[in-house]
């Protein structure tokens, strides 16, 4: 009996083998027939799926019957069903809606259609590139999708470890002006220091806040400190807040890195370094938003939060056989024997809301708070080069505490301590807009905003403390910045003027605050410094065995007294802003190869390709254009 079924096993799994096979195909621009790079390819309600390659081609383990989804953000998505065959090709069509997307930089007239600004605007829309690209906050979301936005993760250097602070062009991050539905967003208290992108600015926190309540991002390079000011050198960024009352979404997702070349585990057999598991850097993230509509005339209120979760990444590199290997070294990183990025969790909820009254005008709101725990290894602490950074009894032998120093097999004694931080931010902004009369626009706002930075060290020590390996975790203090800005923007446009003279006229008053404060004694006091001859130097060469024990908690020293500080400063600024349409606006062009790409349409629903080619024609046809257009 044994025996006709072991048989049945092997014959069911050879023809499931053999029923599979390997597609390789091939995806194009169906506009410029160039390959497409970075396209998802996946089968429907499987796991399996890929990605192209530079030169548009994949490779997919497929079986007759299998649904195909094909997608890349600026083209229309596709579903190819598969009836046999082992190679394909795809053509994309680019995604026409995307033109007309609305939007509120690059002029201070109403909002416009993206091909009708007078200079380029990114729109990017958070959530067509967050899954395909697998990437978990918006600075890392944004590094993907915008050519000119970018951002490295730091190590080793203090606050610049537990926050992430982007740039355009490569200018400084203070050089960028943020903005929340068209209002400045407050900085973070910290200031890049040593080495890091950034050093000596302070920039926006674009993880300060749920991802999840954000609808979309505008980008404006060209021209931007032309009519936003000098901390606009490099570019605005406007983030839109959602407006989706009564759709719940939830979105939750898992990513990690896997690393076969420079993970530390692999080089780690003496205990030199710090490492975790193959897979490190896990991250999990859990988001939600709703809306609930707001009276009878198109108010709302919208809530999105978020939880992420990110562990901390190993990295090294290989120092066997260093005179053939290109990626080996030639010592070990006994300077930093734990490298790579910090783990954090964080959390925030953000609303947005808008209510229109009785008068005509509206009221609107919106803000949130975030919390953001983070941990992160500073430089390693050596015994053999620096002992006076270690515990000692009054004869300066050293006091080893297990769980937090490490024994190497060459006999090196080291620990890595940990700076820690807690960051809160909090926002509010409150306004009022309306129409005087039938020709002036007006908005009245006022934007408050608070970062707090707050230091910790943890598994370390303040050698002073003569006797004691305790305490091991410290206060070492922080700063905080905040921010309130008061904003009235009038606005006209007189359609008389040419082809539309746009006027715009504002003041903005702000109030800035900054403060530090001090940590508890033991992270940067000492409690004894009297000089001491360290027993493992004696002898050794290296330098004079007679030091005094290091003060403050290692890795991370906390503010004292005398750093203790609070300033503040105000700005008042005015602005006067014309612009003038010398000609019509013409996008016949667009429409006309929109209407011709969906003459194949078969729906006439509002979201249908042929009635948005009509739509636009229709618009045209009224603005004064060719009407030959709309009769085609």
């Amino acid at each position: 009996m044994r025996k006709p079924l072991l048989l049945c096993i092997i014959l069911i799994v050879y023809v499931y083998a053999h029923a599979q096979n390997t597609l390789t195909g091939k995806v194009t621009n169906g506009k410029t027939g160039n390959p497409i790079e970075g396209v998802t390819v996946k089968i429907r309600h499987a796991k399996a799926g890929t990605s192209t390659d530079n030169n548009g081609n994949f490779s997919l383990q497929v079986k007759p019957g299998d649904l195909l989804e094909i997608s890349s953000i600026g083209y229309v998505s596709q579903t190819v069903s598969l009836t046999g065959g082992t190679s394909l090709t795809i053509v994309l069509e680019p995604s026409s809606t995307e033109l007309k997307e609305i939007v509120f930089v690059g002029s201070r007239g109403a909002g416009r259609a993206k091909t009708e600004t007078p200079v380029p605007v990114d729109v990017i829309r958070i959530n067509q590139v967050e899954l395909p690209t697998a990437k978990m906050d918006l600075t890392s979301v944004l590094n993907m999708a915008a050519p000119s936005f970018n951002y490295n993760k730091q190590s080793g250097a203090d606050g610049a470890d537990h926050i992430d602070l982007g740039t355009l062009r490569g200018l400084g991050p203070d050089q960028t002006l943020v903005l929340i539905n068209g209002k400045r967003r407050h900085q973070t208290a910290f200031v890049g220091l040593f080495g890091t992108r950034g050093r000596g600015n302070s920039g926006v926190d674009l993880n300060a806040f749920p991802e999840a309540s954000v609808d979309r991002v505008e980008i404006l390079r060209d021209g931007a400190s032309a009519q936003y000011g000098s901390d606009a050198i490099a570019g605005v960024i406007n983030i839109i807040l959602r407006k989706d009352p009564g759709h719940l979404s939830i979105n939750t997702g898992w990513s990690g890195y896997y690393d076969h070349t420079y993970n530390s585990r692999k080089f780690n057999a003496g205990n030199q370094y710090v490492s975790g598991s193959a897979i490190d850097g896990n991250t999990f993230t859990l988001s939600l938003n709703d809306g609930i509509a707001l009276g009878k005339k198109g108010g709302f209120i919208n809530i999105g939060a978020d939880l992420l979760i990110q562990g901390k990444t190993y990295r090294q590199a290989d120092t066997a056989d260093w005179l053939n290997k290109k990626n080996a070294l030639p010592d070990i990183n006994r300077g930093r024997r734990a490298f790579g990025d910090g783990s954090v969790t964080t959390g925030g909820v953000m609303y947005n809301m808008e209510l229109p009254t009785k008068g005509g005008a509206t009221f609107y709101s919106f803000g949130g708070y975030n919390y953001k725990a983070s941990d992160a290894y500073a430089y390693s602490r050596n015994l053999s080069g620096k002992p006076e950074r270690f515990p000692i009894d009054n004869n300066a032998n050293v006091l080893i505490v297990p769980g937090i120093m490490q024994k190497t097999n060459d006999g090196e004694t080291y620990f890595n301590p940990h700076i820690q931080t807690h960051i809160q931010d909090a926002s509010l902004a409150l306004g009022i807009k309306g129409m005087a009369g039938a020709d002036w626009s007006w908005d009245l706002s006022n934007t408050l905003g608070r970062n707090d930075f707050h230091y910790f060290g943890d598994k370390t020590f303040n050698a002073s403390n003569i006797g004691q390996t305790t305490p091991t975790h410290f206060d070492d203090g922080g700063f905080n910045f905040l921010q309130n800005t008061l904003n009235l923007d009038l606005g006209r446009s007189f359609k008389s003027v040419a082809s539309g003279l746009n006027l715009g006229l504002g003041a903005e008053f702000r109030y800035e605050r900054y403060a530090i404060y001090k940590g508890e004694f033991g992270s940067y006091g000492a409690y004894d410094s009297t000089e001491r001859i360290y027993p493992n130097l004696v002898g050794d060469g290296k330098g004079d065995s007679l030091r005094a024990p290091a003060a403050g908690s290692q890795g991370f020293p906390g503010f004292s007294p005398a750093d203790v500080k609070t300033t503040h400063r105000t700005n008042l600024g005015l602005y006067a802003d014309a612009e003038l349409n010398v000609t019509n606006e013409d996008c016949s062009g667009i429409c006309y190869s929109d209407y011709r790409r969906a003459r194949g349409g078969t729906r006439e629903g509002n979201h249908s390709p042929r009635y948005q080619a009509r739509e636009c024609l229709y618009h045209e046809s009224r603005a004064g254009q060719d009407s030959r257009l709309w009769s085609g």
